[in-house]
């Protein structure tokens, strides 16, 4: 199996490879936050590898199925506040990576659950699409 980015044809883009790009450092970033941001990409990454390795099946603590959809989620701790949540599903022999969302500890539950839920479905959408048309991914680097 190999993991893949979801790319939406209408937006033109890849929603998870975007979401990720915010931790890619820059030459300005101060050492520090290049520091943060590598170790948070490359546990995200550990995370997909060990995803990969095994098939894509949820294997908690690392990934677990979500209750109500076709599809699982990787989770990582951005900071003591916040859990950055991937999303994936196996097709044939590729790991696709939908979508992520922050989702933080303390939060105004209605309008949280709300905006949640509406990722969710997004991701549903983005799922249902690529298995119409598969080719609609590029590889994960």
């Amino acid at each position: 199996m190999r993991a893949v980015y979801y790319m939406d044809d209408s937006l033109g883009f890849c929603p998870i490879k975007i979401y990720l790009a915010q931790y890619i450092k820059k030459e300005r970033d101060k050492s520090k936050e290049k520091n943060y941001k590598d170790n948070i990409l490359s546990n995200i990454d550990a995370k997909i590898k060990f995803v990969v390795e095994h098939s894509g099946l949820p294997i908690p603590p690392i990934s677990c199925p979500l209750r109500g959809y076709s599809y699982f989620e990787i989770k990582h701790r951005k900071n003591k506040n916040i859990v950055i949540r991937i999303f994936y599903f196996r097709h044939k022999d590729k790991i696709v990576l939908l979508n992520a969302l922050e989702k933080p500890d303390n939060y105004d539950k209605t309008k949280e659950i709300k905006k949640i839920d509406k990722q969710f479905k997004i991701t549903e959408e983005y799922k249902n699409k690529f298995i119409l048309n598969p080719k609609l991914y590029e590889e994960y680097q």
